[in-house]
């Protein structure tokens, strides 16, 4: 694999995760901003956004990120052509899980 494979990958990684935290923050940004998709900044997202009004269900949306994060790592994983060729994350997936997030931010959706 070339180092273009890789940034293509990374790349790739950096675009699905800001495709998760843009409505994330346009949501919560001006009280609870998520600042990355890493597990500590889903945590640390959490723990605000609870204490936010808005009717979302924070517990379930932080589930959602936490499988898009993992699914995007695994995208970007080089190792993954090596020992699991087969078991490659589909792009399909992440689309679902987007809807997923876009249906419990409508809920209570201020606008």
């Amino acid at each position: 694999m070339d180092a273009s494979t890789r940034r293509t990958r990374f790349e790739e990684r950096v675009r699905i995760e800001r495709e998760f935290l843009v409505p994330i923050n346009a949501r919560f940004g001006t009280l609870a901003p998520l600042a990355g998709m890493t597990g500590a900044a889903i945590n640390s997202w959490a723990l605000r956004a609870a204490a936010s009004p808005g009717g979302v269900d924070v517990a379930r949306v932080a589930v959602l990120l936490r499988e898009a994060a993992a699914r995007a790592e695994l995208l970007a994983d080089n190792s993954r052509d090596v020992f699991a060729p087969a078991g490659r994350t589909s792009p399909d997936g992440l689309a679902a899980l987007r809807a997923m997030l876009d249906d419990e931010l409508r809920v209570g959706d201020p606008a």
